[in-house]
């Protein structure tokens, strides 16, 4: 019979991938959950948040991105990559070795990728063909290279309270480096790693029907792909305004 030791070192452990503008403590009240439930995560620091200079493709995030993945898989470890946001665009561009190459001898695997209203894209395409080649209204683009976002609260935080946290959260916003938002995948793991992806039905970044539409989309090209969907009423950080939840998915995709 295995002790508790061992039945917690043999869980996988999670690799964070945040979306624009945010740093890996942005999960920290879902993050906190998961490890009172023996789960290390692993938060990613993206290049292209707050950079100086801006960095011109997502390269550089992906790249960050692959070597927090392969340090964990060395190890032996199992790992589940959550996306969120820009984050499904380079946490998925980050796994192109991986699955084009397969998992090498005496590591660990990717268990399972979990989208959390995240960019889920094809082949070839990238965020701004996503949205048409034509930035969303409340892009800030004021100076060379960097995209900020207008009024964060509506589009980031619209069911999270009470204001001082909201306020909190906003301070910490960082601007990020536009020319990633061109940078074209080369892979997309949902079409042969199994996948989850959470609906959040307040989204004002991704409305819902965009993100119902991504979904669609890669069942149309793969009909295994996201095998598990699921839905909740919130906005655009649920592992801000609604961790419990998140969190019992999360251990969900684990096991």
């Amino acid at each position: 019979m295995q002790n508790s030791t061992e039945i917690m070192s043999s869980k996988p452990e999670f690799v964070i991938v945040p979306g624009a503008w945010h740093g890996p403590e942005s999960f920290k009240p879902t993050s906190d959950l998961l490890s009172k439930e023996g789960y290390t995560s692993h938060g990613i620091t993206l290049p292209s948040v707050g950079a100086n200079p801006q960095v011109q493709s997502f390269t550089p995030d992906a790249e960050a991105t692959k070597a927090v993945l392969d340090k964990v898989l060395s190890s032996g470890k199992d790992v589940v990559l959550i996306y969120h946001s820009y984050g499904g665009v380079v946490g998925s561009e980050a796994l192109a070795e991986y699955v084009k190459e397969g998992p090498k001898p005496g590591w660990g695997k990717v268990k399972r990728l979990v989208y959390v209203c995240a960019f889920a894209l094809p082949e070839g395409s990238s965020l701004m063909a996503a949205l048409q080649f034509k930035p969303l209204p409340w892009f800030i683009l004021d100076k060379p290279d960097i995209v900020e976002a207008a009024n964060p609260q509506e589009i980031l935080y619209n069911d999270i309270s009470p204001q001082s946290l909201v306020d909190e959260l906003i301070s910490k916003i960082q601007t990020h480096s536009y020319p990633t938002f061109s940078s074209q995948l080369t892979v997309a793991p949902w079409k042969t790693i199994p996948s989850t992806y959470i609906l959040c039905e307040k989204d004002n970044a991704i409305p819902i029907f965009a993100q119902e539409g991504m979904v669609a989309a890669a069942k149309a090209m793969a009909p295994n792909a996201f095998d598990t969907v699921e839905r909740v009423d919130a906005s655009h950080s649920p592992f801000i305004s609604q961790p419990e939840w998140l969190a019992e998915k999360l251990v969900k995709a684990a096991q």
